[in-house]
């Protein structure tokens, strides 16, 4: 049986993200041989500011020496709500396990270690948009449907 580990990503891990997070954007995000290397180009020059700056934060799961794994949360503030005073909220995105390594738990370690930090930081809400594979994982930990959402993007109206 393989061990793992996870901790929060810090400017030695951006190859690790980008390489991460290029394979999930191959599956879901449309990357192609010829968008490749300006989306990595990219995804770099914004890692590097920010992850030190906490505009987004990574955590990683490493198992026999490699980044197997990780999770992504972009935190913004919203005016104060009656209900949520500080308007501090995140975005969960990223979530992506290397297929050998599914099936593990890594999933469900990193969502635990992202909800302490949202938690610890004070935000009243997070939000994601889920695969079908990975939605059971969410609604087990407590995360509920909201159809309340639209979404417009200027490009395409």
């Amino acid at each position: 049986m393989s061990t793992w580990s996870i901790r929060k990503a810090g400017a030695a891990d951006i190859e690790d993200v980008v390489r991460l997070r290029r394979e999930l954007m191959s599956i879901f995000g449309g990357l192609t041989e010829a968008n490749a290397a300006a989306w990595e180009a990219a995804t770099r020059r914004y890692l590097k500011t920010a992850l030190p700056e906490g505009r987004f934060h990574v955590w990683l799961a490493f198992a026999e020496g490699e980044a197997v794994a990780c999770s992504g949360l972009s935190p913004f503030e919203r005016p104060p709500a009656a209900n949520h005073l500080s308007g501090l909220e995140g975005y969960i995105l990223n979530m992506y396990t290397a297929p050998a390594w599914r099936g593990r738990g890594l999933s469900r370690a990193l969502m635990k270690e992202l909800m302490a930090f949202a938690r610890e930081a004070g935000m009243g809400r997070l939000w994601l948009h889920a695969s079908e594979e990975g939605r059971p994982l969410y609604e087990k930990l407590g995360f509920a449907p909201n159809p309340m959402a639209l979404e417009w993007r200027p490009g395409e109206s």
